[in-house]
């Protein structure tokens, strides 16, 4: 199996959204990559379960969170040096990447907006209601 296909199939993580895994194999994503994008969705998958769980009434988008939390560094495929380096250049590709692909701006938004803590990057939805129980 490569190295490309074992980070996005392994268990024990949750598999990936079936549209993200096959738009992730379409680019020839870096192993360190795709196994970086489970380990963030399958964190986010069981923060919504939690979420759901505790606080039933709270209502998310839980196909865009966990769609988001599977793509938010697809940018790193157009600038790989920030897989083992800072930079901010992957945010904007990503999201440029993920629209050309006709994925919809609610679920592409997170590739642009998840490591600002700015106003560049123009109007953001509410933040998730955080649960400290």
């Amino acid at each position: 199996m490569s190295p490309l296909k074992r980070a996005l199939a392994d268990p024990p993580l949750r598999r990936l959204p079936g549209a993200a895994d096959a738009l992730l194999r379409s680019l020839d994503a870096p192993p360190r990559l795709a196994a970086h994008l489970r380990a963030v969705h399958d964190v986010a998958a069981g923060v919504l379960g939690r979420l759901a769980d505790r606080h039933p009434a709270v209502e998310v988008d839980a196909e865009a969170v966990l769609y988001g939390a599977a793509t938010h560094d697809i940018g790193k495929v157009l600038h790989p040096q920030e897989l083992s380096g800072p930079g901010p250049a992957h945010e904007p590709a990503g999201h440029r990447l993920l629209l050309a692909h006709g994925v919809p701006e609610r679920l592409a938004r997170f590739a642009r907006t998840h490591g600002c803590r700015h106003s560049d990057v123009g109007p953001l939805p509410p933040p998730l209601p955080y649960a400290a129980t």
